[in-house]
């Protein structure tokens, strides 16, 4: 039998599961150790256990983490077969940490890939001229330490074809990269569909639920063309808005529907009160540009919810293979809100057969499949590489 693996794992952010790029170390950590695995971390709330309220302070923290990281591993370097890091956070050679085991960066979106978008650009930031010229920097140098851990690194962790593709374009094919989706745990799956209301109830409710930041990448821009829409067809329809993480007055601003009783928004939730939120919701939409996966598209499958997204890498890689009727393209707005019209318009029977694929769909991407799979990955390279784990 395979000995456990003893892994490590380095983020450059708070250990918050409200993070998303957090969330993917939790959800494997979580999986990797109920499979008999040992796993540590280090992220920024283990270097910095006090928590700071000022930005600039933040961005110190982080600006300085994988210098914190690197001394970390090399007085623990002893202990670990397979260091995972986030992308970025630890650019050094394995020769200057002095580790000899697998080393593996993993992308949670590779920024430079989406950079360039129109629609992905967030609005110059505003305030003291200070902070103009900070931001730009720091941006700079995170790309930086990217590009550097990307050849440092022994392995890249992608969460979909699209990155492998850019990548290999960029660093050519003979760099070892393996693509993995993420998940969600059995036990995650099973609150979120056990919530969820009769489709008669939902259908009734001709509500539409959105899981996301609030940002341009998102669909901000195209959110108030799409609520337009989807209410000249189905004028009592409703809109959810999840986890926006910015005031209810920015949002409805943006839409320019201040005022509206059709529009709920909930900046910010536990993941446990997630399945109530959705529990009345008929069809998700996800109208985002540039996504590595989609956690807010997955969520709603599990729910039993059709979730219509635009087909941009992570939401393709969910639904293309089994629901490719919600895909639509990128940027057409209109036929994601056509789709929207098409599932609320749909009798009770086609509902609950769409709403069942839905939820087998999600089902295929469980994190415990997921972790041992790509824990197998890693035993090969040690193996390939004669760095057996260590006794």
């Amino acid at each position: 039998m395979h000995k456990p693996l003893r892994i490590l794992v380095i983020v450059d952010l708070a250990w918050d599961v409200r993070l998303g790029a957090v969330r993917v170390f939790m959800g494997l950590a979580d999986a990797w150790c109920a499979a008999g695995h040992s796993v540590e971390k280090y992220s920024l709330t283990d270097a910095f256990p006090i928590p700071s309220r000022s930005r600039f302070a933040s961005l110190f923290r982080q600006f300085v983490f994988p210098w914190k990281a690197a001394a970390f591993v090399r007085a623990n370097r002893g202990r670990f077969d397979v260091i995972e890091s986030l992308l970025g956070s630890l650019p050094f050679s394995k020769r200057q940490l002095r580790f000899r085991g697998l080393f593996v960066a993993r992308s949670v979106g590779y920024y430079q890939l989406y950079r360039d978008l129109p629609q992905t650009r967030e609005a110059p930031p505003r305030g003291k001229l200070s902070g103009r010229i900070v931001y730009p920097t720091v941006s700079k140098l995170i790309s930086a330490r990217s590009q550097r851990a990307l050849r440092q690194c022994d392995l890249l962790n992608l969460p979909n074809d699209e990155e492998l593709r850019s990548l290999h374009e960029q660093l050519g094919p003979d760099k070892p990269a393996l693509v993995q989706p993420y998940g969600l745990s059995d036990e995650r799956q099973r609150d979120l569909l056990q919530a969820m209301q009769p489709a008669s109830e939902r259908l009734a409710k001709n509500k539409v639920s959105f899981i996301g930041m609030w940002s341009p990448r998102k669909g901000a821009n195209d959110w108030r063309k799409i609520i337009r829409r989807v209410r000249a067809a189905v004028p009592d329809a409703r809109f959810l808005f999840l986890g926006t993480l910015v005031e209810a007055r920015q949002v409805l601003n943006d839409l320019a529907m201040p005022g509206v009783d059709f529009i709920d928004l909930v900046a910010e939730y536990r993941p446990e009160q997630l399945p109530k939120l959705l529990a009345d919701s008929a069809v998700g939409a996800f109208p985002s540009y540039a996504e590595a996966f989609g956690f807010g598209v997955l969520e709603q499958l599990a729910a039993g919810i059709p979730c219509v997204a635009y087909d941009a890498a992570g939401p393709r890689m969910i639904l293309e293979k089994h629901l490719p009727e919600l895909l639509a393209p990128v940027s057409d707005f209109e036929k994601l809100a056509a789709t929207l019209v098409r599932v609320l318009r749909s009798d009770e029977t086609q509902y609950e057969e769409l709403s069942r694929r839905c939820a087998e769909t999600a089902a295929r991407f469980d994190w415990a499949t997921i972790a041992e799979e790509t824990a197998e990955v890693y035993r090969a390279h040690l193996s390939r590489n004669s760095m057996q784990p260590q006794t």
